[in-house]
């Protein structure tokens, strides 16, 4: 055997463990959402990635989101753009004062009796400067277990129903965790999704008028599992359906969770 042959496939190999990108477990969540309230169905596949406190949502769609429990921030990608965005405290706070230093240096050569009258314009044009109305209080959402029970795609799931102000809005079917089988990575990193978003549209709200009921990762803790199934509705009519695929286990290169090179970064107030 020739053992410099053997030696150079050594070498190769050493070199490929080394600078490899290192796989770790990690399950993946595959869904398909249905358009249902025109008169084609269109379907779209979606796709959640787990690992190492890791969160990578894709669809369809060229753009993807990455969520990072450990540096809590969340990363829009474009693809299309070849550009990304990093939302976190710091970047919602920094807007919030480029928007305010923007509104001070326009006011600051504006006569005195026409301060008001400008400000009040540009407030119009740009809603997220204003102070005034305060953003409206949020809508009452109300989460209820129903006595309906399902099966789909082999878990047993039992139906919560959504309403806001009385109107239906949704309806889940959930099978418990357990039922699931998935590991904890699942269960912890949709909870600290939630409770990320929910502090972003928070900050959101404090920039602009906007209402504080749209994170749809909010109900997770509400309902104990994962909705195998979900039925949306608009003005009581149901609009779109989304339905659990698969659930897998793999191993997952950290190169998923990284922005692809070349990438430009985009700011918030761009």
């Amino acid at each position: 055997m020739n053992m410099k042959l053997i030696q150079r496939s050594l070498a190769t190999m050493i070199l490929m463990i080394i600078f490899s990108s290192p796989l770790r477990a990690g399950e993946i969540i595959e869904l398909i959402t249905k358009d249902i309230n025109g008169s084609e169905a269109k379907e779209n596949a979606m796709q959640f990635v787990f690992s190492n406190g890791f969160i990578k949502m894709k669809s369809d769609q060229n753009n993807e989101m990455i969520f990072n429990n450990s540096a809590k921030n969340m990363t829009i990608i474009s693809h299309d753009q070849k550009s990304y965005m990093v939302l976190d405290q710091d970047s919602i706070s920094s807007a919030k004062s480029q928007i305010d230093q923007v509104m001070e240096q326009a006011l600051a050569n504006v006569p005195a009796e026409q301060r008001a009258m400008v400000e009040k314009m540009m407030k119009q044009r740009m809603p997220q400067m204003a102070q005034s109305p305060a953003a409206p209080e949020p809508m009452k959402t109300d989460i209820r277990r129903t006595s309906r029970n399902d099966t789909i795609n082999e878990y047993d799931c039992v139906f919560y129903e959504v309403y806001r102000n009385e109107q239906k809005q949704g309806e889940y079917c959930v099978s418990s965790w357990s039922e699931l089988g998935t590991g904890d990575n699942i269960e912890t990193s949709f909870k600290n999704m939630g409770e990320f978003m929910e502090g972003m549209l928070q900050q959101f709200s404090d920039m602009a008028p906007i209402r504080m009921d749209n994170n749809p990762f909010s109900y997770m803790k509400d309902i104990g599992g994962f909705p195998v199934f979900s039925r949306q509705y608009s003005n009581g009519n149901a609009i779109q359906e989304t339905t659990l695929s698969s659930i897998t286990q793999s191993a997952i290169d950290d190169a998923v969770f990284q922005i692809p090179e070349g990438y430009q970064t985009q700011s918030f107030t761009r």
